[in-house]
């Protein structure tokens, strides 16, 4: 079963209210950025945008973000609450480096999606970026007025779209200072390089990764009735896990990213366990296919 919006006729923005941008400038700020972040940011493109996240030493997520590259500056496009706390971090970790660091309020930010007639072209002042992410996320765009830009769709599609490709974003699904990246997914959709050395948190990342001791994952699931962030999830009697980030659907449901249990979505998938909110509503899964296989099993796929 699959929730992700039909392709436009043309293509459409969805301007994101909950974010802003920070940009960086200055001698060697990707050096300086690459040291601290996840991801790799010496070899980021100008026409890519790639997940990134600043980590405490335990390798728990502090912050996440969406990294872009224009000209002489670096741009992160993060969680509106976030950003101030994030330029703090930032500022600490410069130290003596000639880096400014600048939240830009008059800067916005929001996604589009080209359709089946995708013949479009940008304003030379906006900034654009293709979401390494996932194909169908579109381009992440930046931009102070929305002259020139598609016609606009509701923020609501956007997060469905999100959702369903099982994409998280923000506090809502990567609790500060006690998320994962691999329980997250992270390491799947670019925000992590294993290969390039120390970070900040690298350490208990890659002893993570390496040793295969996720137990959870970020999972889309589905009822046809109401869900919360936050709102507890069970098997039985026992809590298996919350839900995080979630959207209205069409039919009047809500579709939401949810931390699980693994052995739990285990027991769901092969049909020997019911998973229920809190509330009792029965929740369905819905497995995208670039995360399979999952950690320990790859047993069924949602239809």
């Amino acid at each position: 079963m699959s929730f992700m919006p039909a392709k436009p006729e043309q293509p459409v923005l969805s301007v994101h209210p909950d974010k802003q941008v920070i940009s960086l400038t200055g001698e060697n700020v990707r050096d300086f950025l690459n040291d601290i972040l996840t991801a790799q940011i010496n070899s980021l493109a100008s026409n890519t945008a790639r997940a990134a996240c600043l980590l405490s030493p335990q390798g728990r997520i502090l912050f996440d973000m969406v990294v872009m590259s224009a000209a002489d500056s670096v741009y992160l496009v993060t969680e509106a609450d976030q950003a101030t706390p994030l330029t703090k971090r930032l500022m600490m970790y410069r130290l003596r480096r000639k880096i400014e660091i600048t939240v830009r309020p008059e800067l916005r930010a929001g996604h589009i999606w080209e359709g089946v007639h995708s013949d479009f072209s940008l304003p030379d002042s906006f900034i654009s970026a293709r979401d390494e992410r996932h194909k169908a996320l579109g381009s992440l765009v930046l931009f102070s007025n929305t002259d020139g830009l598609p016609s606009q769709e509701e923020e609501e599609y956007w997060q469905v779209l999100r959702i369903s490709l099982g994409v998280p974003e923000g506090t809502a699904d990567l609790t500060p200072n006690r998320a994962l990246m691999l329980e997250a997914g992270l390491h799947l959709l670019g925000a992590i390089d294993f290969e390039k050395g120390c970070y900040v948190g690298q350490e208990v990342t890659a002893r993570t990764h390496y040793r295969g001791l996720v137990k959870r994952r970020l999972l889309p699931v589905s009822t046809s009735g109401r869900l919360t962030s936050g709102q507890g999830l069970q098997r039985g009697d026992t809590d298996i896990g919350k839900i995080g980030s979630t959207a209205n659907l069409p039919d009047g449901g809500n579709i939401a990213l949810a931390s699980l249990r693994l052995d739990a979505v285990r027991d769901s998938l092969s049909g020997t366990a019911e998973l229920t909110t809190d509330n009792g509503q029965i929740i369905s899964l819905h497995i995208p296919d670039w995360m399979h296989p999952l950690p320990g099993f790859d047993k069924g796929r949602s239809k």
